[in-house]
């Protein structure tokens, strides 16, 4: 009997992912930078769930290249940033943890590289 009861309450603590509200804290900010860490304003950042988890996110990164969003959390995503004059980049599988009062946010920095000059 008791081996049925601990067994339960383990279940019960496999918590679902997290949905996510506007309010509060985002439960992902990701930053844009160049290869000399200097953020990149308004670059397009976008988030991409599993198929049949959600829909995609896109937004603008603000002055200090960072674009914030509120998605569920326990999930892995798909996210791209693009910016004019460098390379976009596309990170596959990042995981936003479940938050938690210590650590609310989930933080990711992506490095995009210049594009290389054309030769007309």
């Amino acid at each position: 009997m008791l081996l049925v009861l601990l067994f339960t309450l383990g279940l019960g603590m496999a918590s679902p992912p997290t949905p996510p509200t506007d309010q509060g804290p985002p439960t992902l900010i990701v930053q844009v930078v160049d290869p000399a860490l200097i953020p990149l304003p308004e670059s397009e950042v976008s988030v991409k769930p599993p198929k049949g988890k959600g829909s995609l996110k896109s937004t603008h990164a603000d002055a200090n290249g960072y674009a914030k969003f509120w998605v569920d959390t326990g999930v892995k995503y798909t996210i791209e940033a693009k910016a004019d004059r460098f390379n976009k980049k596309v990170l596959k599988n990042v995981f936003v943890a479940q938050a938690t009062p210590a650590s609310p946010t989930t933080h990711i920095q992506m490095k995009l590289q210049p594009t290389p000059p054309s030769n007309y």
